[in-house]
């Protein structure tokens, strides 16, 4: 998708969506708002790259010749749930959810991926009077309708089901803290062999919008 179209997608979304907003979402930041809007639904564009994610990390960048798009359905788990209490020292929401997500490349067929996922989430930034942010990290599974040709590219070993990791930044106004904006890493990997594939994975970098309802 080109980048001016993906951006009067954006605008689109902001224009309908805003007008509907409760009002009570100004009010709400942090774990709050997610325990306030518990579902959620959002749209990823992503460029697959050729670099691992350490070399993402690092800013080093380069492209391979695919791109994929996602819808993603989130839940987040009540504040009672076992895992949640648990966990709830270390992270403040977790998140049950499951993405839908189409590869195009110029060198290999069309792909469906399906990739559920369980999302931590850390919403609690002293900043969120000035901009509501969140930052998580998911894992789960990833079954891929065939093999995506990077993932080939270095390795004969490879697999359709493959291990799912997700990092995330989340970003909203305080007036409308349920309409985000967030940037992700869509990773799949064998996990040092767990997945009994060698060394094999794809990542993709990208954008996407996220709607928070109750």
């Amino acid at each position: 998708m080109p980048r001016h179209n993906l951006t009067k997608l954006f605008a689109f979304f902001f224009a309908l969506l805003t007008p509907i907003a409760g009002k009570t979402a100004s009010t709400l930041d942090g774990q709050n708002l997610y325990d306030h809007y518990p579902w959620s639904l959002a749209y990823f564009y992503g460029k697959t790259v050729s670099d691992p994610l350490v070399r993402i990390f690092m800013g080093q960048i380069h492209h391979w010749p695919e791109h994929i798009q996602s819808v993603e359905l989130a839940k987040t788990l009540d504040q009672d749930n076992f895992l949640r209490r648990f966990l709830s020292p270390v992270v403040g929401v977790v998140q049950l959810a499951g993405n839908v997500t189409y590869r195009v490349g110029s060198n290999q067929d069309n792909i469906a991926e399906f990739d559920p996922y369980l999302i931590f989430r850390w919403a609690n930034m002293p900043w969120n009077r000035y901009l509501n942010t969140s930052l998580a990290l998911a894992e789960g599974v990833s079954y891929a309708s065939s093999i995506p040709s990077i993932e080939m590219r270095n390795n004969t070993n490879t697999k359709r089901l493959l291990n799912y990791l997700m990092f995330e930044a989340t970003f909203a106004m305080p007036s409308h803290p349920e309409l985000q904006l967030f940037a992700r890493i869509h990773h799949r990997s064998g996990a040092y062999g767990l997945y009994r594939a060698g060394n094999t994975g794809s990542n993709d970098i990208g954008v996407g919008i996220k709607y928070l309802f109750a």
